[in-house]
């Protein structure tokens, strides 16, 4: 199966997951999924969701690519 699919599958699944949670099931890297999700997002079939941040701080410590989650909206 192609990494493509692997990740529409996930997503349709799942509904919402964040790139590290992609990658991590993908067993590649978040650079890769996150190209690939590109695909998905041109297509208007993925939405991507900014979370805020717990704290409401502005530090940056946190991992923001757990901040960002991606939608199967189709």
């Amino acid at each position: 199966m192609s990494l493509l699919q692997h990740i529409r599958e996930l997503l349709s699944a799942k509904q919402c997951l964040s790139l590290n949670a992609l990658a991590k099931a993908c067993n590649t890297s978040t650079e890769e999924v996150e190209t690939q999700v590109c695909f998905y997002l041109h297509q208007g079939k993925v939405r991507k969701k900014n979370l805020r941040l717990p704290c409401k701080s502005t530090c940056l410590q946190c991992d923001l690519s757990a901040l960002v989650l991606y939608e199967w909206v189709v």
